[in-house]
């Protein structure tokens, strides 16, 4: 059984000690950027500077692992991120457990730590416009000019492509009433998931928590559809979603009263769907209903129904309506509108289009981008999966790339990458998880190739104990060494 603290190569801790301008230095006046905002453009220091854009798992280690590739100090490195707290998404599904080893703080991070640790600033801001030619990100706080940009601002919800007829009214108002819970957002789209879960209970906790995955078609008319692809951050969530809500079901004693619906375009779960299917049979009979092939067409949210599309009796297409308590619409997704900011080459989704052994933008070889929104091109269209593990990765690899090109004067190219996903599906009385492993490389042409083990156990079981007590070590890891919080 392979263990997930065998995915993370964690790098050792080196302080670096930050620079303190002494007293006898002329103290520069701020020049004035008056041609594009009229922000005060910060001082270059004689170093070269590298500007990261996102303080997650993909920005924050690539900040660290230049810095930890970085002995003389030769770099100056500033990360963009405008929350001051980052809510950790891996393995917070758990929250709706309603179990007492799972709070909120446990997935809350502040960025103290990481930066006394390695010597890097944070600057809370949010990047309005960046200008390739001039090499500068404009803030709502200060323009910062750059020599190396990496770009790991996670993704957006696309509302207005998946349902067109939307107001921004009824988008604010999916937001509130039945929130994605897939993005960092200091836990606000989790928390209201667990409210209207307590308060569901309170009022008896009879009927349906129906739960919608990120559609793969979207409908033109209740004739016509056409396929979407685009990006899904953590393609198992929804499913790991469903099981943990379950879960709280049988801690509620509320087996018989209600269930968790899956509502989904697929004809079976969009990923490791051996696995859940396995996992449904086995510990949610009767508590977890699977229904693929689910034509979503819009949702009424005051009458808190569903509209899909359905065939009568005479074979035509009709829009039929469902009822539900409790909905969890997660949206389809693309890439943070930053990349676009950046006027590099995209997909159609908006990810920014990668040299796969580089990592550079295929538009910019002084521009990087790490996280959901990187793609890295290849003539066999393997994608990376949108995932922390995958950020985490990245962000170490393409810091020390950086680190390589400034301080040796040395291109270092991407090798391989281990990625692991692993899925909580019970809490109690065991904590029992799946694991599944890619392993991504390039053969003697370079061309990329991948491998995938999805682990089984000698009970033929898909999820056990040291899949459970794997994620939550997982989980301690890769969030201690990001956070520096160990």
């Amino acid at each position: 059984m392979i263990n997930r603290r065998n995915f993370l190569t964690l790098s050792a801790l080196s302080a670096t000690a930050l620079a303190v301008n002494g007293c006898s230095k002329k103290i520069e006046k701020p020049k004035i950027d008056e041609q594009r905002t009229k922000l005060i453009e910060r001082t270059k220091q004689d170093k070269t500077r590298v500007v990261v854009v996102g303080g997650g798992f993909g920005g924050l280690n690539t900040a660290s692992a230049i810095k930890q590739n970085d002995a003389n100090d030769e770099i100056e490195v500033v990360v963009i991120e405008k929350n001051p707290y980052y809510f950790a998404c891996p393995m917070s599904n758990t929250l709706l457990s309603g179990h007492p080893d799972f709070k909120k703080e446990k997935f809350i991070f502040n960025y103290r730590k990481v930066q006394l640790t390695h010597g890097f600033e944070v600057l809370h801001a949010e990047v309005n416009n960046i200008d390739r030619n001039e090499q500068k990100v404009f803030t709502n706080k200060e323009a910062i000019a750059y020599d190396y940009l990496v770009l790991a601002p996670g993704i957006e919800y696309d509302y207005k492509v998946e349902f067109p007829q939307w107001s921004d009214a009824k988008i604010a108002r999916a937001k509130l009433e039945a929130p994605g819970g897939l993005i960092s957002d200091v836990g606000v789209e989790h928390s209201i998931l667990l409210e209207q879960l307590e308060e569901f209970k309170e009022r008896g906790g009879e009927g349906e928590i129906v739960i919608i995955p990120q559609r793969t078609k979207i409908f033109s008319s209740l004739e016509k559809s056409h396929p979407h692809k685009s990006v899904i951050r953590c393609a198992p969530a929804s499913y790991e979603r469903a099981c943990m809500i379950g879960d709280w079901i049988k801690r509620n004693n509320l087996v018989g009263k209600t269930k968790v619906v899956i509502l989904d375009s697929s004809m079976s779960p969009q990923a490791k769907p051996a696995a859940f299917n396995q996992v449904f049979e086995d510990l949610y009979e009767g508590i977890v209903e699977y229904i693929g092939g689910f034509e979503l067409m819009d949702v009424d949210f005051d009458t808190k129904e569903i509209l899909y599309r359905d065939i009568d009796d005479d074979l035509n297409y009709i829009v039929a309506r469902r009822k539900y308590d409790v909905l969890n619409l997660i949206p389809i997704q693309k890439a943070s509108s930053v990349i676009e900011m950046a006027g590099i080459k995209t997909n159609s989704w908006g990810g920014a289009l990668l040299d796969p052994r580089k990592l550079t933008s295929l538009s910019d070889s002084n521009i990087y981008a790490v996280g959901d929104s990187a793609v890295l091109v290849n003539n066999k269209n393997i994608s990376i999966p949108p995932a922390a593990q995958s950020a985490y990765s990245l962000g170490k690899e393409v810091g020390a790339i950086i680190a390589s090109r400034v301080i040796k004067n040395k291109q270092i190219e991407l090798n391989s990458l281990l990625v692991g996903c692993s899925s909580m599906v019970s809490i109690q009385p065991l904590k029992l998880g799946i694991n599944i492993t890619k392993e991504f490389g390039f053969d003697e042409n370079s061309e990329m190739w991948i491998r995938e083990i999805l682990e089984l156990n000698e009970d033929k079981k898909y999820y056990d104990e040291s899949g459970g007590e794997g994620l939550l070590g997982w989980f301690d890891a890769i969030t201690g060494d990001t956070f520096a919080s160990y």
